[in-house]
């Protein structure tokens, strides 16, 4: 069984890294800072099934480059965390030009899934989202998916969360009949450095907050019942919460609005990257 897991270096992705090590013969962790995390792992047991593989998930040509190297080393995944992300100011941006919050919750994940599609295929792959309750005060995207017009930390960080699920839907749609399976969760408040690059205000409201959120190692609760449960136990292209299934905003469900974000994350992509390998283009049926 080989698992692949974003965001693992700290805070609920370091805990669900730690509870499901044992369950697996190896682990892939796509890490944009590979000296800390060979630091981190060092001391962990079992530290011998992980292979560490150097990715921002920000930027796309990374991702791309981050997946190949991914796929030269195994041709079946059985279970992909899309665990990273992160809350930044409205209007930051990556070196490609994509706002900061879209890249890194959305983008990045998007193409990581497609550059993987193979393999976790081949796997019959459970494909999880780390999403957040906090995309029940999203606003409709309308045609601005990408974030070009700045909104506030709090509203862009909304907005990608809304994505998670939308994404989590269309993969469901598209996939459950190829052995597929794809789940979105909200972990919970989590106590962690989250938001340490959010604006002035956005850091005042989370400091304030985190006098009430839980620990990472509850936070990561889900995410490891999603990963291990029995598959009968599981709703495809459920949002569960607390380990249960739970209803996500009237927003989250329309088929329509995760159609048209899966085109328009192929479309980005696809000027993003300037489709320099004509041969291999984004999985878009």
């Amino acid at each position: 069984m080989n698992l692949v897991l974003t965001g693992s270096t700290s805070g609920i992705g370091w805990e669900t890294l730690k509870a499901l090590l044992p369950h697996f013969d190896r682990v892939f962790l796509p890490v944009r800072n590979q000296p800390k995390a060979e630091k981190l792992i060092q001391n962990l047991q079992g530290k011998e099934k992980i292979v560490l593989i150097s990715m921002d998930l920000s930027l796309m040509a990374e991702v791309k480059k981050g997946a190949a190297s991914l796929l030269s080393q195994c041709d079946e995944i059985h279970v992909l965390i899309n665990n990273a992300g992160g809350m930044y100011p409205g209007g930051k941006r990556s070196e490609e030009g994509i706002d900061l919050s879209f890249a890194t919750n959305h983008l990045g994940h998007f193409l990581l899934v497609q550059e993987l599609l193979p393999a976790l295929l081949k796997g019959k792959a459970r494909i999880i989202q780390v999403s957040s309750e906090a995309h029940r005060i999203a606003s409709h995207p309308g045609k601005d998916f990408s974030l070009r017009k700045p909104s506030h930390t709090v509203a862009a960080y909304a907005k990608v969360k809304l994505y998670n699920i939308l994404f989590t839907n269309e993969l469901n749609s598209r996939y459950a009949s190829k052995g597929l399976t794809a789940y979105s969760l909200h972990p919970g408040a989590v106590r962690t450095a989250f938001g340490s690059e959010a604006s002035t205000w956005a850091k005042g409201v989370i400091a304030f907050t985190k006098l009430f959120f839980i620990s990472p190692k509850a936070g990561a609760t889900t995410s490891i019942f999603l990963a291990t449960a029995p598959e009968k136990a599981l709703k495809n292209g459920g949002y569960y919460k607390n380990k249960k299934l739970s209803i996500p905003s009237t927003l989250a469900k329309d088929s329509k609005l995760a159609e048209a974000l899966w085109d328009f994350s192929v479309q980005e992509i696809g000027r993003v990257l300037g489709n320099a390998n004509p041969d291999k283009q984004v999985e878009n049926d």
